[in-house]
């Protein structure tokens, strides 16, 4: 890791949350080291603390609040961390806590320090909303009165404040065609849009020897341990689909098609999905254990891994690690998915929240075991061709020079290296 600071603005946690966000963030930390640069990563905090991690240094601002207050804390800190420190700059934030790095870099350009804003997009809060409130028809009223006040604040103060945040960036960086329509549809055309590759923070490991691992205890529990085992990594929220999922494997259960399912992730609707789980009667084949703090054992044990979403937006983070684990897919075909994968080819897609399409697909693949192991080598190809670390290096290693940065480490890829 060399000396020159290149700083992330995260906003979550990168320590202590796991979602697809956190895991997005930590791989550019990876990728700015693996260029020879110095991750600086500012987030969240109980309380204000600098962390070095084995991915960077992580810079925790305290107190915890939301983004239209905590954006200027950040900034804030983003300005004393770089102010005595040549530039230029570059400030890279991530969706709507980019409006603390565009804070930033105008405030070290008043005082004549070259710092340029970069945000990386998902879609835009707006959308979010959007795809929230199409779930919640699935839920009881008790839901959708319990997710309304945050949705109406998301709405009124969260969307003008990303929407300033992209607004006020040099560069807004997409992975998706289907991201780049959403702003397009959201902000119009003129925004100063660049795609780049995507992939996920376990890319990196694909030089290191896989490391051994025991099962799982909610998996080790389940019964019936030669039956194929379904996956899913997702939080318990409306746009995720898992209540879709669950009724999908109550009819396979129904139909006495074998297998145990295990669903992964923290969230608003973990106990009421849960709760469907009983309800359905197949609570007892089907674990839902909340967070894990490592999803690898689990994709080492699947045989199909399963995205149930009705809205992604862009892609998916644990797509790419299931076809990086050789794991058979089953995914929505919505937003950005359908830029990864192809049906039948490499995946099956399914039209989203549509419960007999998942069904059916589930007990093809459940029933096939020579279909899950083609469409898990094709899976891994795929991963192999578009989603590596070095391909994702040499992309910001060529953005980053556009914007100035010359202190990359010898031998750095560039995307031509890689034509």
């Amino acid at each position: 890791m060399g000396d020159t600071p290149l700083v992330l603005i995260s906003g979550k946690d990168v320590l202590e949350a796991v979602g697809g966000h956190e895991s997005y963030v930590r791989a550019h930390a990876l990728a700015v080291t693996r260029l020879g640069l110095k991750p600086h990563i500012f987030c969240n905090g109980r309380r204000t603390r600098t962390t070095t991690a084995d991915f960077g240094v992580v810079h925790h601002v305290a107190p915890r609040l939301p983004v239209v207050a905590q954006g200027p804390l950040l900034a804030r800190a983003v300005v004393r961390f770089l102010a005595g420190r040549p530039g230029p700059h570059v400030i890279h934030g991530f969706a709507i806590w980019s409006v603390a790095g565009a804070l930033a870099a105008r405030t070290l350009r008043r005082h004549g320090i070259d710092a340029t804003a970069v945000v990386s997009a998902y879609g835009t809060r707006a959308y979010e909303v959007g795809a929230m409130q199409d779930g919640l028809e699935h839920h009881g009223l008790s839901h959708r009165i319990r997710y309304g006040a945050w949705l109406r604040w998301i709405r009124l103060v969260d969307d003008p404040v990303e929407r300033w945040g992209y607004a006020h960036a040099q560069v807004v960086l997409v992975n998706y065609e289907s991201v780049r329509e959403i702003l397009s549809s959201a902000y119009g055309p003129s925004f100063p849009i660049r795609q780049i590759p995507y992939t996920s923070m376990d890319a990196f490991l694909d030089d290191e020897a896989p490391a051994p691992s025991r099962c799982p205890e909610p998996i080790a529990r389940l019964p019936a341990p030669d039956a194929p085992l379904v996956l899913a990594i997702s939080r318990h929220d409306p746009r995720k689909g898992l209540n879709v999922l669950l009724i999908a494997l109550a009819n396979l259960a129904v139909s006495g098609v074998p297998f145990r399912a295990c669903l992964i992730g923290p969230g608003r609707l973990l106990d009421a999905h849960r709760r469907l789980a009983r309800n359905l009667g197949v609570a007892e084949r089907v674990a839902i254990p909340g967070r894990v703090d490592d999803a690898r054992p689990y994709l080492d044990r699947a045989d199909v891994f399963v995205l149930p979403s009705l809205a992604e937006a862009s892609g998916s983070v644990s797509v790419i690690e299931a076809l990086r684990s050789g794991t058979a897919v089953v995914a929505s075909a919505c937003d950005g998915i359908p830029e990864d994968v192809t049906d039948g080819s490499d995946a099956l897609l399914v039209r989203p929240g549509d419960v007999r399409a998942l069904t059916d697909a589930l007990q093809t693949l459940l029933a096939d075991t020579a279909l899950r192991e083609r469409l898990a080598a094709a899976g891994r190809r795929t991963y192999e061709q578009r989603f590596s670390a070095a391909g994702f290096v040499a992309a910001l290693r060529s953005l980053y020079a556009d914007l100035g940065v010359r202190e990359f480490a010898p031998g750095a890829q560039t995307s031509r290296d890689l034509t």
